[in-house]
């Protein structure tokens, strides 16, 4: 069970309650300024909040960073600066929160290297990257934090855009890897501005306008009258192959 209770950033985030009780991959949407990477920040415990996040009877933000950094992992949108080192040793930083050693953690390595594609940078230079190869890099050290095999006590992993800056394929290959770390039981909340992908991949919406929750629920919560009033976009439904998208086709006044 995952619980936010009364979470509030004061004058960015009003007081916000919202409850899972099985893991999911929950898309987080808004406009830009909505509120959404002030949500993820109070909940990883980076901005000062009032309120609980609640893993069973455990509220994060009452422990101490150590502590809650073997529940929680966060990936924020932007780094504060880079440091030139080889990229490999970012990986490697996943790994210092739980201690795991480089054997046990080899599997999860190699199918993370494998997966997001990385094992030629591992070598190279982590600020000479694209900003793609840099964003996959910080994913995968994330995700190394959170692995429930190399951190049992893990639950909680929060993404803000992790999608950013990257194609399609990675797109793909990142939300597949969510996927799976939702079937082995870490819960996912993560900043999204494709409404398709969304549609497509998560479990469970929230929106947020203004800093004050507008919609939360399941994904059919996503429909082109919250598109219309939230993110003043006019669009047209598509049914393709079972799939529900959504084409932009014009904004509201």
């Amino acid at each position: 069970m995952i619980e936010l209770d009364g979470l509030e950033v004061a004058h960015r985030l009003a007081p916000l309650s919202l409850r899972w009780e099985q893991p999911a991959l929950v898309a987080l949407i808004g406009p830009n300024g909505s509120g959404k990477s002030t949500l993820l920040h109070a909940a990883g415990g980076v901005l000062p909040a009032r309120g609980k996040v609640l893993i069973e009877s455990t509220d994060l933000l009452a422990l101490d960073v150590r502590a809650a950094a073997h529940i929680r992992a966060m990936l924020p949108q932007r780094l504060p600066h880079l440091i030139s080192m080889p990229t490999q040793e970012v990986v490697r930083l996943g790994l210092c929160v739980h201690g795991a050693s480089e054997s046990a953690a080899l599997p999860v390595w190699q199918h993370l290297m494998a997966r997001l594609e990385l094992t030629p940078l591992l070598a190279r230079d982590f600020t000479l990257l694209s900003g793609g190869e840099q964003q996959r890099v910080l994913i995968a050290k994330t995700m190394l934090q959170i692995w429930p095999t190399l951190n049992p006590a893990a639950r909680l992993l929060l993404l803000d855009e992790p999608l950013a800056g990257l194609d399609w394929h990675h797109q793909l290959q990142v939300l597949a890897l969510l996927r799976e770390l939702v079937e082995a039981g870490i819960h996912v909340i993560c900043a999204l501005h494709d409404f398709n992908l969304a549609l497509g991949h998560a479990d469970a919406l929230v929106c947020l306008q203004h800093g004050t929750l507008v919609r939360a629920g399941a994904m059919t919560q996503l429909d082109g009258t919250l598109l219309a009033d939230v993110f003043k976009v006019q669009t047209r439904k598509l049914q393709a192959d079972g799939l529900q998208l959504y084409l932009p086709i014009g904004i509201t006044l």
